[in-house]
């Protein structure tokens, strides 16, 4: 792999790291003469700190679903090795992405890739964790390892990765293994609030609005930084419903006329789309075009309620994603949140422009 930033980007995306997560101490423990030296490296907004050997660069920190990437020397200086940790949405145990796994190497999803382990390892301390290796042969020749080990933690799964070449992997190994053990976690910083006195409406505090949401639904960190809001109910396999808040300046909008030009705007978009309604409602003191769209991602069937509307400060987009089995009973809750929607006073960024940042 090259050394410039754009073609160590490359180089990671082919490594394939998954999407859709010994004790090493985080202070100043001194350390044996023979331990390479480590770095702490914190990411408030993810939820985790770790400690990373110095001899292994970070190339990407805190970007979209990735916690951090870091490069590994190796004999040939335009293919580093790469460890990693990306963050997603928890499914509802291990063992259900173990299965996928299984059932992703049945299928050849991974060519010219050997699956030569997929277990859930069970630890009373530090909790269960899921080790996956594949091993490959890529084009450049050799032989290169791909661990992975997914946790569970605050409603997000960490993936921490290494992928590395056969001749570096028995250094790499426990340094891997230490930075996995000894990593420490905390909420991850979603941007909203918990109101008091209130059983589950919360406040997104720099964009100044807020929600109710379903019952057993809770705030998590969003998959893209366009999404103001992001929250998600409770897992089932390893899918789970979710909502998002999205903004915009605004411009014009006519309901009406964008009631009679969305559904063929969607249909081309994904032709496969079932538009099951699409009709102007009340949304508070105004109207809201609500859209009821049907599709598919693999094997899953999804059904997408969304309402746009022009809010005080901005045109607003809120759509639920769920399994279609489960819409026709979650709809009601779902309209009475998309309804809940209210602006509150205060000042505020321009989407995509957020203050902390």
């Amino acid at each position: 792999m090259p050394a410039s930033n754009d073609r160590r980007r490359v180089s990671y995306r082919l490594l394939a790291l998954s999407v859709f997560a010994t004790a090493l101490s985080l202070g100043s423990e001194a350390q044996s003469a023979d331990e390479p030296a480590t770095e702490a490296f914190e990411a408030p907004k993810y939820g985790v700190k770790v400690a990373l050997p110095k001899e292994w660069p970070i190339a990407v920190r805190e970007e979209e679903d990735r916690v951090f990437v870091a490069l590994i020397r190796q004999e040939d200086p335009e293919r580093p090795g790469v460890v990693a940790c990306e963050l997603g949405l928890a499914p509802e145990n291990l063992d259900e992405w173990r299965t996928r796994v299984d059932g992703n190497a049945k299928r050849g999803g991974r060519p010219g890739a050997t699956l030569t382990k997929n277990e859930v390892l069970k630890d009373p301390k530090s909790g269960d964790r899921l080790e996956t290796i594949w091993e490959f042969r890529p084009r450049g020749g050799g032989l290169w390892r791909e661990v992975s080990v997914r946790i569970l933690v605050n409603r997000q799964m960490y993936t921490y990765v290494l992928n590395v070449d056969d001749k570096t992997y028995e250094a790499a190994r426990p340094l891997f293994d230490r930075i996995v053990a000894g990593a420490r976690y905390s909420p991850p910083n979603t941007g909203a609030d918990l109101l008091p006195r209130s059983s589950n409406r919360w406040a997104q505090r720099e964009f100044k609005f807020a929600l109710d949401l379903p019952e057993g639904w809770r705030p998590v960190l969003a998959p893209s930084q366009v999404a103001l809001f992001f929250a998600n109910g409770p897992a089932h396999g390893i899918w789970s419903d979710n909502v998002l808040v999205l903004a915009q300046a605004h411009r014009p909008l006519d309901l009406k006329t964008l009631k009679e030009e969305l559904p063929d705007q969607l249909r081309q978009e994904e032709p496969n789309c079932e538009v099951l309604s699409c009709e102007v409602v009340k949304q508070g003191t105004g109207e809201a075009l609500e859209t009821v769209v049907r599709t598919s991602r693999g094997p899953f069937s999804m059904t997408v309620l969304e309402r746009r509307f022009r809010g005080g400060r901005f045109d607003y987009e809120l759509k639920y994603t769920v399994e279609s089995k489960r819409f026709d009973e979650l709809a009601p809750a779902l309209r009475k949140s998309l309804g809940s929607f209210e602006e509150v006073p205060g000042d505020v960024p321009a989407p995509g422009k957020s203050k902390a940042a």
